[in-house]
């Protein structure tokens, strides 16, 4: 069973560098580590060809494309039964990766879903909570559970209730798919997403079609976020010259692309995520479910709360399909309806408990503060403790107490 790990990137040699690292130290060979690169103008070549390691793979587009036609060449440039993708910035935990095969070869899901770990790049004058990693109990050494996306998340989805998808939704970002449910659940030949966002395409489709797979209360890579991640453009309005260049690169990309949204999503997620949804649904000719259009045009409104002038687009994008849908009354319900707050009280008390049953620890390893170094930290602590779980030789509760004892060799972080 041959594992293929997915790089797509454009223009961050800086942090690709790290991120293929954490690749090639997984001690497998049946796997193979394709670096797309969306036709960048910078040394990314070079840092890929600085690897002899036979299982990394360079495709080129050849020219810039949106990021779903980047995700649509790699997934087509590769050949393994099963897919992992992640970011330029992120990266993988090589010694926990035995386990993910373990799982793949035992259960031969359509997917898997898993709990990741966040890191922030230590890049001067970005962010507060950088250079560290922050593990929890609840996300670490837990069993693996079946389930159907369609049968747990399919209402909470038309619903709008996001926060009720997490953790188990299917993922090929950050998660593992297979290449079989991959093409059954492609809106055409060799044409895997057909929006903008590909991670949530993907997610969206296969909560509608259902399927057989599997979550892991435990983390497999790690998600970075850096003053270029294209997600951190989505997050409102960027001053900082790297962000604000990515949100035009990803805006001017998806424009040219030959398949459009539904509507456009200004650079926010709220509007992302609906976009997403309306484009899935209407090209799967999907009606078994409808949407909550009040929920959702609430929760799109939400993108721009402060910022009248960005609202001011999102009230007129919104509008405007409002009245191409007839579902005005819905959006005007919706703009009459109380801000909601970030997080519910039920959430903030959950968050509470989850932040006293964790550690954090910084990051920095011989004078480095990189995707690598993480990644190396996070296996010395984590073990292989996971497979003692697996074969009911240990329990969570004990193999989380020796992750704490073996943490305490790192700095500790608040």
């Amino acid at each position: 069973m041959k594992v293929s790990i997915i790089i797509p990137t454009r223009e961050r040699a800086q942090y690709l560098n790290y991120s293929i690292q954490t690749a090639l130290k997984i001690e497998d060979d049946k796997t193979e580590i394709v670096v797309c690169d969306n036709a960048s103008q910078d040394n990314t070549m070079d840092v890929v060809k600085k690897f002899s390691d036979p299982r990394l793979k360079y495709v080129n587009t050849g020219a810039r494309i949106s990021m779903r036609e980047n995700f649509n060449f790699a997934l087509n440039a590769s050949a393994g039964d099963y897919v992992v993708f992640f970011g330029d910035d992120d990266g993988i935990l090589p010694g926990q990766f035995k386990f993910l095969r373990q799982l793949l070869e035992t259960h031969q899901p359509d997917g898997i879903s898993w709990d990741r770990i966040t890191y922030g790049w230590p890049v001067e004058g970005y962010g507060k909570k950088t250079g560290g990693v922050r593990l929890y109990q609840r996300s670490t050494y837990g069993a693996e559970y079946a389930y159907d996306p369609r049968e747990r998340n399919l209402d909470a989805l038309m619903g709008c209730r996001l926060s009720a998808l997490q953790p188990s939704t299917p993922n090929i970002y950050h998660g593992c798919v297979s290449r079989a449910y991959l093409n059954k659940a492609a809106p055409s030949p060799e044409v895997f997403f057909d929006s903008a966002i590909p991670d949530v395409n993907f997610e969206y489709r296969a909560t509608m079609t259902g399927g057989k797979f599997l979550h892991a209360d435990h983390p497999f890579s790690i998600n970075g976020h850096s003053p270029a991640s294209t997600g951190g453009a989505h997050h409102g309005a960027r001053t900082d010259s790297e962000g604000g260049d990515a949100g035009r690169a990803f805006t001017a990309e998806t424009r040219a692309d030959s398949l459009q949204d539904i509507f456009e999503h200004a650079l926010t997620v709220p509007l992302a995520f609906f976009s997403t949804l309306e484009t899935v649904q209407k090209r799967m000719m999907y009606s078994d479910h409808k949407p909550d259009y009040k929920q959702w045009y609430h929760y799109g409104l939400s993108g721009a709360q402060g910022n009248p002038e960005a609202m001011a687009g999102i009230e007129e994008i919104l509008s405007e399909y409002a009245m191409r849908t007839g579902t005005t009354e819905q959006l005007e319900a919706a703009k009459a309806a109380a801000p909601k707050p970030k997080r519910t009280f039920k959430e903030r008390v959950t968050r509470l408990g989850d932040q006293i049953h964790s550690f954090r620890v910084s990051t920095a390893l011989e004078g480095k503060n990189t995707i690598l170094t993480a990644a190396k930290i996070c296996d010395e602590i984590l073990g292989d403790d996971l497979g003692d779980v697996i074969s009911c030789q240990k329990s969570s509760k004990g193999a989380w107490a020796a992750a704490r004892r073996r943490s305490k060799a790192f700095e500790r972080q608040l």
